[in-house]
């Protein structure tokens, strides 16, 4: 169970994070978490697609269906009762696996509030000089907020080689990097578009699989703090998000620089 100081400590971290939803299963025995889930528009949210195979969810809690918690801190809880939150249903998933990334459709469009806020996906090229962050939401009672730092070019195709040209992000390991149990990513990356004297918090990416030299350290069987990661770009993706939110792309972007 949370614990009172856990949830402080939850809502001071993510507080300003409005835009970040949780993707849980649904079956006879609660609800289970399996991932964060972006809100980009008022009924579309993304998640990689690693998080969006039902696949686990079916062997581990029976069959079901997928949900969407939108606020409040049990929106990082692991497991909830079916009465504990009042889910959004889930219409279609759309899984792009060679991107690695899942569109999440929802039956009835969210209602916005200032609780509840969607996040502009990022247009404008992302130079490797970019203040890029993420939220480790898997293990949200600590420090979450993860600073990253784009990996070299040339190191990194080694890995996964023409990761640029598949609209892929290479990030160096972070501090304390656990891919045991974060090996199925979907959090959001997320960049500062320069727009006046404010900077504004705008979607880069979204978290994907790691890369490692280990034996099963890629599917989170074993741990390995060195390993790279390549996440999913949005910008290349946002026509067909658009098109799935019903309204015009311009409307969900920022095409400003990143600082």
């Amino acid at each position: 169970d949370v614990t009172t100081q856990q949830q402080k400590i939850v809502s001071s971290n993510l507080a300003s994070a409005k835009f970040i939803a949780g993707l849980f299963w649904s079956s006879s025995t609660g609800l289970h978490r399996r991932c964060a889930a972006t809100i980009v528009a008022n009924n579309v949210l993304l998640t990689s697609a690693s998080c969006a195979l039902d696949k686990y969810p079916n062997l581990a809690f029976g069959p079901g269906q997928w949900v969407v918690v939108t606020s409040g801190d049990s929106r990082f809880t692991q497991n909830l009762t079916a009465s504990a939150v009042q889910p959004s249903a889930v219409k279609s998933v759309d899984i792009d696996q060679c991107a690695n990334l899942a569109t999440i459709t929802l039956t009835t469009p969210l209602v916005l509030s200032d609780a509840i806020k969607p996040i502009l996906m990022n247009t404008a090229q992302v130079p490797p000089t970019a203040m890029l962050n993420t939220y480790n939401t898997s293990n949200p009672y600590g420090s979450p907020f993860l600073a990253l730092t784009q990996g070299n070019k040339q190191q990194c195709e080694t890995m996964k080689p023409q990761f640029a040209q598949d609209k892929f992000i290479c990030t160096q390991p972070v501090q304390g990097q656990f891919i045991t149990s974060d090996y199925l990513g979907g959090d959001p990356i997320i960049g500062f578009s320069v727009q006046g004297a404010t900077p504004v918090a705008v979607l880069v990416g979204i978290t994907g699989q790691f890369y490692s030299t280990l034996v099963n350290a890629q599917n989170g069987g074993i741990n390995d703090p060195t390993a790279y990661r390549f996440s999913a770009l949005v910008g290349s993706r946002v026509a067909q998000i658009a098109s799935t939110a019903g309204v015009d792309a311009l409307t969900l972007t920022s095409a400003n620089p990143l600082g």
